[in-house]
């Protein structure tokens, strides 16, 4: 069975974790996302947000402004968003990664190898789908992760994300003798 938006709705408002204005926030992103993509099975996302937490990363962890915390389905932020951050386009990375959450790592990341690529891939969709009006940690990244979708193919990028596997970019990789091994 397919989940609709209306699903989408039901499942966030049974959440008792979440303030209302966190609610709707995430409805509107949610529904941008469905417009732009909509392709994208968002079953694995209606599961996530019936539960899933705000919270803050402690000063003691390394993790950025960002977090989604795969194990725990929470979005946590940075007790001190220095920098100009756009939190829609936060709140939309933790969207596409609760949608392709297997409960143990999000999009391609089956392989450790991929965690980079599949770090600034969550942000190149997130820029895609709401845009960023603010500053990005992961620049670099996205310049890597653009010229690495021409070799292995968009599709591949895309497909591999949003079905958990990470083999077909290796694979891809590989064939045109990028050396990534």
């Amino acid at each position: 069975m397919t989940t609709t938006l209306e699903d989408i709705k039901v499942s966030l408002s049974s959440n008792a974790n979440l303030p209302q204005e966190v609610k709707q926030k995430l409805y509107e992103l949610v529904v941008t996302l469905n417009k732009k993509l909509p392709e994208v099975n968002l079953n694995k996302l209606n599961e996530k947000i019936k539960t899933v937490k705000i919270g803050k990363i402690s000063k003691y962890e390394r993790k950025g402004t960002y977090n989604y915390n795969v194990f725990k389905n929470e979005i946590l932020f940075s007790n001190n968003l220095e920098g100009n951050y756009d939190i829609d386009h936060l709140l939309m990375k933790a969207l596409l990664e609760m949608s392709t959450s297997t409960g143990t790592y999000t999009g391609f990341h089956s392989d450790d190898r991929l965690r980079a690529l599949n770090l600034a891939y969550t942000e190149i969709l997130a820029n895609y789908i709401i845009g960023n009006e603010g500053d990005s940690d992961l620049e670099e990244e996205m310049l890597v992760t653009n010229l690495l979708s021409h070799i292995v193919g968009k599709d591949t990028m895309f497909n591999s994300y949003f079905t958990n596997n990470g083999e077909p970019i290796i694979k891809a990789m590989q064939d045109a003798e990028v050396g990534m091994l």
